[in-house]
């Protein structure tokens, strides 16, 4: 079906391009420079030319550099004998995204078997796939109703953070945050204000945060916030713990308007810190809902750590 010598690609007949143009799935072959020398009809229709557009392009004449690169670096692996299996995410012509599964083999001379002569490339579009994977990980990791991290995923998050705390040497810290009165609000008004109230809230908090800060709704009216490399002076994380907490109370502290409503919402707010991984996450949490309770049923509101 194929021929080969030191010099060209296999010539392939009738019967096996038609074969190849039928397959569900992304194949063409390079040459020892790179560029191409066949593609079957999804590639083609892929990369939006014919055979004879396509003949010797490289990578580099059909898509941005960054992208470019990152494929030719790839072939190079593969021109010195390696097969290559690669995650690629790819820009398409009308400035789609998609994500493909590849994999690469080197093409040996007959007459050399040490002698690579060309490449082989088959790919698959894993893009629905990884949509798939990804809004699966968002329904197990978020709560539904505001769109933060939910319990489950907070603590996994938490438990690496410790672990995080204990090799950089660094002081991190949990705020426990329960809304006062909120059983109040939801009698008073029902239960799509106090759904509304939440929802307010937790965008307030977020505002408050780094981009690296987690925060989680643990149930209910309780939410918990993690707040990771404060620094290896543990007075200075301290200080820095306290604000955040002070930001939170300020936030929640602000007017809440809804049609017909006007409220005025505050929160209790325990603080706790840790230093490397001699608690587990569940003791950590549970040292900032103690503090939050002892603030919330005491006289001095002063948060402390």
């Amino acid at each position: 079906m194929a021929k080969y010598n030191d010099t060209q690609l296999p010539i392939h007949t009738a019967e096996l391009k038609l074969a190849l143009d039928n397959l569900p799935a992304y194949v063409y072959i390079k040459d020892d420079y790179s560029r191409y020398v066949y593609a079957n009809k999804l590639t083609l229709n892929l990369l939006a030319c014919n055979e004879s557009e396509l003949l010797f392009k490289t990578d580099m004449d059909l898509f941005p550099q960054s992208t470019a690169e990152k494929l030719l670096n790839i072939d190079a692996r593969v021109l010195s004998g390696e097969r290559t299996r690669e995650e690629i995410e790819l820009t398409l012509s009308k400035g789609e995204k998609s994500i493909f599964w590849e994999v690469k083999s080197p093409i040996f001379s007959d007459s050399d078997p040490n002698k690579v002569i060309g490449i082989l490339g088959i790919s698959t579009d894993i893009t629905e796939r990884k949509e798939l994977e990804q809004q699966l990980l968002y329904d197990a990791s978020t709560d539904p109703l505001t769109d933060l991290l939910n319990r489950r995923y907070f603590f996994l998050r938490l438990a690496l953070a410790l672990q995080l705390s204990k090799s950089k040497q660094t002081y991190g810290a949990v705020i426990f945050i329960d809304l006062n009165k909120f059983k109040k609000l939801n009698d008073m008004y029902g239960h799509n204000v106090g759904d509304d109230y939440l929802i307010e809230i937790s965008k307030r908090m977020k505002t408050t945060m780094r981009d690296n800060d987690c925060i989680a709704r643990l149930g209910g009216d309780e939410f918990v916030i993690l707040l990771e490399g404060l620094g290896r002076e543990e007075q200075h994380a301290k200080d820095n713990a306290r604000r955040v907490a002070h930001k939170i109370q300020s936030a929640i502290e602000v007017e809440f308007r809804h049609p017909h409503v006007t409220y005025y919402g505050s929160a209790s707010v325990g603080v706790t810190m840790f230093y490397g991984n001699t608690k587990s996450a569940e003791e950590v949490v549970a040292q900032a809902d103690q503090s939050m309770y002892l603030i919330k049923h005491s006289f001095n509101k002063r948060i402390d750590c």
